[in-house]
């Protein structure tokens, strides 16, 4: 191996090209201002923290996404009603002429009240009680939010609008609840205490807009139920009506109007009726036709009836036969064990051993080997069949009691079903009762529809209603919620805020990271920047070859061009130009804490020195837990405590490096139980003294700064000391605690290896420059010789 030539002296200029790696990325290129830099450092926070703001964006966005398709969809229906100024009406009562003038239409204040009434929680209340809401499941169901699955398939279904139905029947066709009805004259507490609610979301979900320049108002109900917006809001109009018709006709003693009355009550009685026997039946889960095929219940209890009577006549069947059994003095007289396949193959081999065992002492002894064979073959089947009617008896007892299991289950059943069906039944009974005073009701209706007819030939002398629905509402149009805009508004504020918070965490970070940090908080020199293995798979490019071991320890040897070993390299230039005049033989390497990387940096700076030809020793001085006989796969049963201890001879406690012959290890040796007083001792200042002489450096690897006074005793024994600090993790409180620690007992401090940093793609600036420069595949120029040192 040739020896390195960079280190011959170079003039001023060149020599400043010779920095460390932090020193080189920190500068700023020509022509690149400060507002450049900022927003460089600005967009660098956000890419080195992007994975959070895409995680946040992504956790938010995804929560507000389920949230939006777990409200569920808004409908609206409208219907337009018309309020004409009041007519004159004559009404001709015998030989007298009645004439109502009423209000005149264009009074704001006869306009205003209309619209009031419109509001009014009576009318609300009227509303409820002649559809039946506080029957109907419908009304609040989808105030609820959905569930998880039906969400995702709102999510990811396209929710189209319901196609347009066919207006509802006009008002003379609805029967509506009297407002005299639903006063609190006529509600208990109780009643309007439960009709609240209900008062209260349709008021809220109700809207009134009247059309300037007309006489027109628009109703506007808003509801997850789009048949369920243009039922109430189409009511809303009829009801109104209705009580414009009951307000005109008040006080009236016409028998039309009397009918008229007696029309409008029995039509409110027959469509509550129809209203409460539907929600009944929904409630009680009634057939709604009367086919026998329909009742479901009926049908699971029969089932069970039939299944019950089975189950009991088999119990029944089994349990004589056991009892029987068990009553059976003789096990062998039972039936079943009489028909067993399996006691006639016993009984017949044993009759078969038998006749052989005859057969044989007819000619030999009992004793004979054959027939004492054939008495141990016939010994376990004796035993076997004189169990064998007891595993009978057993097997009939179990299948006697899961014959009792199951005819019990079924019994429980049928008396769960019974109940069901009885209560049924009732529920029944009692929807028939309703059904008859429906019809009856019905009945009186067309009667009295019959009279009006007859009475309206006769006379037309009828006030004429100024308030008419010219429009009914039809299905309700999808209006709501806003999702997408929702989503984008939550992705928007999840970006700002995954920006922020990223800006947050770097102001909160007190890690050392970069070589601007350890000049602005530590104060010391940064002698070079170590790129992690990560860093230098990616300045390696990716169809770079997987070389090199897990750790950096002997980078160098494995792939001299590495990103880690140039940086080792730049690490040895600093080093050697860190003192005026004579380069420092003695180095000391330590970390603020453990498992910074202070072994591998001690490793490669003293091969890196050693390949510049100069006599190198590495000494293992952490005594604690010794790593660098492990690193180049050497015992350590001989080393620096064997000298300590009194051992004079110091060449057998040096080991050589077959790869670098001028590079010699000392190991730690067996670990002692007092580290610091072997390392403060005279003989460890004597050694340090002649290893000095001897060699031209001697790096030496300690414990911990922080952990233990073993660094900083060994600090006051040698020139300077290096200090690794693990970019990213060690803080710089603990940091400037360690260099204090050292300066407090004299020590040189060299400065700083920022080891094990990940770079991104701006960190070095020659970072796709030595990717490319290490992939490209050039031819060597003709007549040059490639250089296979390092």
């Amino acid at each position: 191996m040739s020896q390195d030539n960079r280190l011959l002296p170079l003039p001023a200029v060149d020599r400043a090209l010779e920095r460390p790696l932090g020193d080189i990325a920190q500068s700023k290129p020509y022509g690149v201002t400060q507002a450049d830099t900022n927003i460089r450092d600005y967009l660098f926070v956000v890419l080195k923290r992007k994975w959070l703001i895409l995680a946040l964006m992504l956790v938010v966005t995804s929560l507000v996404t389920l949230q939006m398709y777990r409200m569920p969809s808004i409908y609206e229906a409208s219907t337009t009603i018309q309020i004409e100024p009041k007519r004159a009406s004559v009404l001709q009562t015998g030989k007298e002429i009645v004439i109502n003038t009423g209000n005149n239409g264009t009074d704001p204040v006869y306009w205003q009240t209309q619209l009031r009434l419109l509001e009014n929680p009576a009318l609300a209340r009227q509303v409820i009680k002649t559809l039946d809401l506080q029957n109907d499941a419908r009304f609040f169901a989808g105030q609820s939010q959905t569930d998880l699955m039906s969400s995702l398939r709102r999510l990811f279904s396209r929710e189209k609008t319901p196609a347009q139905t066919a207006p509802v029947a006009p008002v003379d066709e609805l029967p509506v609840v009297k407002e005299e009805d639903v006063k609190g004259q006529q509600l208990t507490p109780e009643e309007l205490a439960r009709l609240e609610p209900y008062e209260e979301t349709l008021g809220a979900n109700l809207a009134v807009d009247p059309v300037v320049g007309t006489n027109l108002v628009t109703l506007r109900y808003k509801h997850t139920d789009p048949e369920l917006a243009q039922k109430i809001v189409n009511t809303v109009a009829d009801v109104f009506v209705y009580n414009n018709i009951q307000r005109e006709t008040m006080g009236s003693e016409k028998s039309a109007d009397v009918l008229a009355s007696k029309i409008a009550d029995l039509q409110l009685k027959v469509k509550a009726g129809d209203s409460e026997v539907l929600n009944y039946a929904i409630k009680n889960n009634l057939p709604q036709t009367s086919s026998p095929s329909s009742n479901l219940e009926g049908e699971k209890l029969a089932i069970l009836s039939r299944n019950l009577l089975d189950a009991e006549n088999e119990r029944k069947n089994l349990q004589s036969i056991y009892e029987a059994a068990v009553k059976e003095t003789d096990p062998n007289a039972i039936p079943l064990v009489q028909d067993s396949k399996r006691i006639e193959m016993l009984r017949e081999k044993i009759e078969d051993l038998e006749q052989k065992r005859a057969e044989l002492l007819v000619i030999y002894t009992p004793e004979w080997p054959e027939v004492r064979k054939i008495d141990e073959q016939i010994k376990p089947l004796k035993e076997a069949l004189t169990k064998a009617p007891r595993e009978v008896l057993s097997a009939m007892k179990s299948r006697y009691e899961a014959a009792v299991a199951r005819e019990n289950k079924l019994r429980q059943s049928f008396n769960q079903q019974r109940g069901t069906t009885t209560a049924q039944n009732v529920a029944e009974i009692q929807m028939s009762r309703m059904k008859m005073e429906l019809e009856t009701d019905k009945q009186s209706l067309a009667t009295l529809m019959q009279r009006q007819r007859e009475l309206e030939n006769t006379t037309s002398d009828r006030t004429p209603n100024n308030i008419t629905v010219t429009n009914y509402g039809r299905r309700g149009e999808l209006i709501g919620p806003p999702r997408v805009r929702n989503i984008l508004i939550a992705l928007l504020l999840s970006l700002g805020a995954g920006i922020g918070l990223a800006f947050l965490l770097d102001y909160l970070d007190d890690t050392v990271k970069s070589v601007d940090d350890v000049d602005r908080y530590i104060h010391v020199p940064a002698l070079a920047l170590i790129p992690s293995n990560r860093s230098d798979k990616r300045l390696r490019g990716k169809n770079a070859p997987a070389e090199g071991h897990e750790t950096t320890a002997l980078a160098l040897i494995d792939d001299a061009r590495s990103p880690v070993a140039e940086a080792y390299r730049h690490l040895r230039t600093s080093l050697l130009l860190s003192s005026a005049g004579q380069p420092p033989r003695t180095i000391l390497v330590t970390s603020s804490q453990p498992s910074e990387g202070k072994t591998t940096t001690a490793i490669n700076t003293a091969v890196m020195l050693a390949q510049t030809g100069a006599d190198v020793l590495l000494i293992d001085c952490d005594l604690r837990r010794p790593r660098i006989h492990a690193h180049f796969g050497m015992p350590n049963g001989r080393g620096v405590t064997n000298y300590l201890s009194g051992e004079s001879d110091l060449e057998s406690v040096m080991q050589p490096y077959d790869k670098l012959p001028n590079l010699r290890l000392m190991t730690s040796g067996p670990v002692p139980p007092n580290p610091a007083e072997l390392l403060g001792s005279d003989e460890m200042r004597k050694l340090v003294g002649a290893l000095s002489e001897r060699f031209t450096h001697v790096v030496i690897d300690s414990p911990p700064a922080i952990s233990f006074t073993d660094a900083a005793i060994l600090s006051t024994l040698v020139d300077g000391v290096m200090l690794v600090v693990h970019g990213g993790k060690s803080s710089r409180a603990v940091v400037r605690r360690a260099k204090q620690q050292l300066l407090d007992v004299g020590a040189h401090l060299f400065g700083i290896v920022l080891n094990n940093v990940k770079l991104e793609s701006h960190d070095y600036y020659y970072g796709s420059y030595y990717a490319d420069y290490y992939t490209d595949d050039e031819p060597d120029a003709p007549g040059l010789v490639q250089s296979q040192k390092p």
